[in-house]
């Protein structure tokens, strides 16, 4: 949040493997979205005391939009021009979220199991 590459890690240790990278995010992402960012954080810290803590890691970025594309398949086995090939959830452009990419991909392996 204040412009400049992290050094060090601090009291929040990251979990996630293979491990991290310090950066400066601001750096990697376009203006927008790292102000809109660092404007979350601040305001989720109101309602999460300690969310915007300095030792703070984001490990990840995650964007709340779907695939430009779609992969055609077809209505009744849900295989797209090649068989056997089962374009399902938010890639391949029939999901908006996790939940919908869930129940999507559970909808081509039923396909799947009945083919």
């Amino acid at each position: 949040m204040e412009n400049r590459k992290s050094e060090f890690i601090g009291k929040v240790k990251p979990s996630y493997l293979p491990g991290v990278t310090l950066s400066n995010l601001q750096e990697i992402l376009p203006k927008f979205v790292s102000n809109t960012l660092i404007d979350g954080i601040k305001y989720f810290d109101t309602k999460l005391s300690g969310f915007s803590d300095p030792d703070s890691i984001l490990t990840g970025v995650e964007t709340r939009s779907s695939s430009p594309v779609r992969i055609l398949r077809n209505n009744e086995d849900l295989n797209s021009n090649i068989i056997g090939l089962y374009p399902c959830g938010e890639g391949a452009g029939y999901a908006g979220g996790i939940m919908s990419a869930a129940v999507d991909g559970i909808k081509c392996a039923i396909a799947i199991l009945r083919s």
